[in-house]
């Protein structure tokens, strides 16, 4: 009898350990329409979660006329590092950018009447739809190619897709772009089988006590889409760097700095996530603005503003590379350009037109002149006088003055300040005003 029991217990306890393992959720994504950046952030996001909740495996359901190829090629990295079981469901068709994300799921599923590939890279001009140049279709073939082979599958067939030199005997002939159809696809091991609906793939991928959990598209992805727009990204860079160079000029921090961190945190968060950002572009815009602040404080006038322009170049460089990639279009690379041009040209002039409001009192631009630095309280503990016996002192500048240096007085070397934020080395110099300390001096009259 207790034999039977424990018989009974074991039987039960299997198939409850059976059930279990069945029992779990697949996740569902849905791909439509064009395939964009906030295509890449919602796949990045959906494949996450589900594999933080254990998911089965996540199903990605294609009814898309392709997209951007940076965006294509962004997502289909996600695809493939995905750390669960992928499954493509290609309900109606998968053209172009849609082929490729597809072919880097682990399966792929057809629904009745669905279509995959036509997928040859082409770009807009002058309102004509044009054939990429040969360049763009050779990397687009082999990232097909390369994507095929490492989900098992013939290359040749995902080449056909891009390249219409490419042909197949039995399939495709030289001259014409692939496109399979379900059938088709299924006779080249380009198809897992052919389903009416998603709930179908369960009992086909033995899951049938699954869960379908459908990961919908949320409004950080279309977000991220604006983001990475040309024009907001010009908006951003303006905002960005108009606030950071007002903080530069105004002492103190406040609005201008927290509006201009905002706005290129939001830049290179978006860029980022869609993949298009990396180190390299923040180690430009780093370099750049450490060469802005050298040409301001250190080397006003003696390199004729050639390190401020190269950091100005470097800054260019780090936002340009942000918002391309290796397959971005000729017309994408050249709104990025502009984007960042008409950005950084804003940020200049609205911060010439600030420079010409400041009152006195205030920092500005071409080295620290220096009514603040000369009478605030930093500079200011020995009670400054004009009836000094050193005022009016004629003297020679023996460093560069930019604006504190070293200044000769007859056999006596004195640290000096200049009101005109720079004087080169050897400039005849007077004194203005004696701090204790140090004097303050002006270039000296030829008539003195």
């Amino acid at each position: 009898m207790k034999i039977r029991i424990l018989l009974l217990c074991l039987l039960l306890t299997t198939s409850f350990l059976g059930l279990s393992q069945e029992m779990g959720s697949i996740w569902v994504l849905t791909v439509d329409g064009e395939i964009g950046y906030g295509t890449v952030s919602y796949l990045r996001q959906g494949i996450s979660d589900a594999a933080q909740a254990d998911a089965l495996a996540v199903i990605i359901e294609f009814s898309t006329p392709g997209g951007y190829l940076d965006s294509m090629m962004s997502a289909r990295d996600i695809i493939l590092a995905a750390k669960i079981p992928t499954i493509a469901y290609v309900n109606r068709e998968a053209y172009s950018a849609g082929a490729l994300l597809a072919i880097a799921c682990n399966k792929i599923y057809f629904a009745p009447g669905g279509v995959m590939g036509a997928a040859t890279p082409v770009y807009f001009e002058s309102g004509k739809m044009e054939e990429a140049p040969e360049k763009i279709i050779s990397a687009t073939r082999k990232l097909f190619a390369a994507t095929a082979q490492a989900r098992g599958r013939d290359s040749s067939i995902a080449e056909a897709m891009v390249d219409k030199d490419v042909e197949i005997k039995g399939l495709i002939a030289s001259g014409k772009l692939l496109t399979l159809t379900s059938e088709e696809a299924s006779q080249w091991d380009y198809s897992d089988g052919e389903v009416q609906g998603i709930d179908q793939i369960l009992p086909a991928e033995k899951m049938t006590g699954a869960t379908l959990v459908p990961f919908v598209h949320r409004t950080i992805d279309s977000v991220v889409d604006v983001l990475t727009t040309s024009w907001m990204a010009g908006i951003l860079i303006g905002v960005g760097m108009l606030g950071l160079i007002v903080e530069m000029v105004v002492p103190g921090f406040g609005v201008p700095g927290i509006v201009g961190l905002s706005s290129l945190g939001l830049f290179f968060w978006s860029h980022f996530l869609v993949g298009l950002a990396g180190w390299e572009s923040l180690l430009f815009l780093l370099v750049g603005v450490i060469a802005i602040l050298l040409e301001v404080f250190v080397f006003t006038g003696t390199t004729l503003g050639m390190v401020g322009l190269g950091g100005l170049v470097l800054i260019g460089l780090g936002f340009y590379t942000s918002m391309v990639g290796p397959l971005t279009q000729p017309i994408e690379a050249m709104h990025a350009i502009l984007a960042v041009s008409i950005g950084l040209v804003a940020a200049l002039v609205g911060v010439v037109f600030l420079i010409a409001r400041l009152p006195k009192t205030r920092l500005r631009f071409g080295g620290v002149i220096l009514s603040q630095a000369i009478t605030g309280k930093a500079f200011n503990k020995i009670k400054a006088t004009s009836t000094s016996p050193w005022v009016e002192t004629q003297g020679i500048a023996v460093t560069d003055l930019h604006p504190v240096g070293t200044g000769k007085f007859a056999d006596e070397r004195v640290d000096v300040v200049c009101e005109e934020g720079f004087l080169p080395k050897g400039t005849p110099i007077v004194v203005t005003r004696d701090d204790g300390y140090r004097k303050v001096v002006r270039k000296r009259d030829k008539e003195a």
